[in-house]
């Protein structure tokens, strides 16, 4: 019995290794000649041989010399090429994730050393009519924040992003914010006259003008604060 099972294996090893030398036709459109090797190979290594030649295919079908089924190239050679390839995208998708990784946590110590900083938080949010005679053409959301100073030191102007998302947590809305006013050290201040205009085709400005403040979450996300002095805490600062 084991030797009977052993031939078998012997002989789908020939017969794999016999397809592997097959040469690919440089011509993708005799590649349907490949169909019977490729029955004769592992699934793995199917799927590789499929892979490859879908990128050959589309190199070619784009006029891209340098994605090729050069002459000569078999079946095996094709197998080695992909796993190749596939190893090496791994290896750069891995990359970027670590990069990726590197960078937010690098901005969330920024973002929490300015947040220790100043506490900018929105507190009221309005829906203003129009008002030809005041120049507003369109209804307006005024928005009003509390900034809090923690620093010694007197601020002269926040830049950041507010964040807007529904009681179920889902994202509504982002708006850029640069905010030029004076902080004074340790303190407190309320600022009103910041707000932007409702644009009445897009759906993002109509659910935030229509959704009650209280049934509103809004984060502010900092990107840089400038002090008095000149001094600056931001992503790229120390």
């Amino acid at each position: 019995m084991k030797s009977i099972t052993g031939l078998a294996l012997s002989l789908a090893l020939v017969a794999c290794s016999g397809a592997k030398s097959t040469q690919i036709p440089s011509d993708p459109a005799k590649w349907e000649t490949l169909a019977e090797d490729a029955k004769r190979l592992s699934d793995d290594d199917r799927r590789r041989l499929g892979a490859y030649l879908v990128r050959m295919g589309m190199g070619a079908a784009f006029g891209n010399s340098t994605i090729a089924v050069a002459p000569g190239t078999t079946i095996g050679d094709a197998i080695d090429a992909q796993t190749k390839f596939e190893a090496e995208q791994a290896e750069a998708e891995a990359q970027a994730v670590a990069v990726k990784a590197k960078a937010d946590a690098e901005q969330a110590r920024q973002s929490a050393r300015m947040n220790q900083a100043a506490t900018v938080v929105m507190r009221d949010m309005q829906v203003l009519p129009k008002n030809y005679d005041v120049g507003r053409y369109s209804e307006r959301l005024a928005f009003s924040y509390a900034v809090m100073n923690r620093t010694s030191k007197p601020i002269s102007g926040i830049k950041g992003t507010t964040v807007f998302t529904d009681q179920f947590g889902t994202e509504i809305s982002k708006m850029a914010l640069s905010m030029d006013e004076d902080i004074a050290p340790n303190a407190t201040r309320v600022i009103d006259g910041y707000g932007k205009d409702i644009n009445q085709f897009q759906d993002e400005d109509q659910k935030l003008a229509t959704t009650p403040f209280s049934k509103l979450k809004t984060t502010f996300i900092p990107e840089m604060i400038v002090f008095k002095d000149g001094s600056k805490l931001g992503m790229a600062s120390e």
